[in-house]
């Protein structure tokens, strides 16, 4: 496996990326689910733990009030300061905070709810993180978290990783598979085992993959994620030879829908 550190969110040109590709076509439509099937938060104190850009934070500061609040947590300062500037209606009912899952800047048994989406795999020690999430939580109160299953099963982040494979860039295609192929739902399980938690819950979830427009957005998809700027880095030719065999492999997965394959989660609840 890839060191953690290697897929990089610091980098600016990532994060706008990320947040003007992959939040609207992938995260938005995950976190209105999430924050749908968890209902109701009106008047809850929630943590949205590895916020990034503010997906789930400005879906949640539109659900806590007029009462509740959302602590908004990350360790990626680019990451934080797009969040601010896309949640500032809400900024009254928002704490932003800078800092590590693993060492949470929050006081014992202070909120009602925890939410995290698609960060927990990147946590290099899961077990701390999961710790602090108890310790932080209030008494009967409840975390939710998301992370992705393989490739093989989010089929457009499969279709990426193959091209890179037929290419022989296997570094770049573990690369990306690092948010995907490394917390198997067993291990995920493990990671919330014998800390004091009860009822805890895994399951999968799925929804088909949309793109706007045509096979040209899958590519801008594809160069949006992390690796893009390793994308950047080929040759002209290597990079018409990688639009080539992407484009064959996302008309594959394209239906009459729209759709262009399936994307599927792991979704864990645990509560206090």
């Amino acid at each position: 496996m890839p060191e953690i550190e290697e897929f990089n969110f610091g980098d600016d040109s990532v994060a706008k990326a990320y947040d003007s590709i992959l939040v609207p076509t992938l995260f938005e439509p995950w976190a209105k689910s999430l924050i749908k099937e968890n209902l109701p938060w009106s008047g809850n104190y929630v943590l949205d733990l590895a916020c990034g850009t503010g997906v789930v934070t400005k879906e949640l500061a539109q659900n806590v009030i007029p009462n509740g609040k959302v602590i908004a947590l990350d360790i990626n300062k680019e990451m934080i300061e797009l969040a601010k500037s896309k949640c500032s209606k809400w900024a009254n009912h928002i704490k932003f905070i800078l800092g590590s899952a693993e060492e949470l800047n929050i006081p014992d048994n202070s909120m009602d709810r925890v939410l995290c989406q698609q960060g927990f795999q990147f946590f290099p020690n899961k077990k701390v993180v999961a710790k602090e999430i108890f310790r932080v939580l209030k008494p009967n109160g409840k975390a939710v978290l998301s992370t992705w299953c393989p490739v093989s099963e989010c089929e457009i982040f499969g279709a990426i990783c193959k091209t890179l494979e037929i290419l022989n860039l296997n570094s770049v295609s573990q690369l990306m598979r690092v948010p995907f192929d490394f917390l198997p739902q067993k291990d995920l399980l493990e990671s919330f085992k014998d800390i004091g938690f009860s009822n805890i819950k895994v399951s999968k979830q799925e929804q088909k993959m949309y793109l706007k427009g045509e096979t040209v957005n899958a590519l801008t998809f594809a160069y949006s994620t992390p690796i893009g700027p390793k994308l950047r880095t080929l040759s002209k030719e290597r990079q018409e030879e990688f639009k080539r065999i992407f484009t064959d492999k996302v008309m594959q997965l394209s239906k009459k829908d729209g759709s262009v394959g399936l994307m599927v989660t792991n979704i864990i609840e645990v509560e206090k």
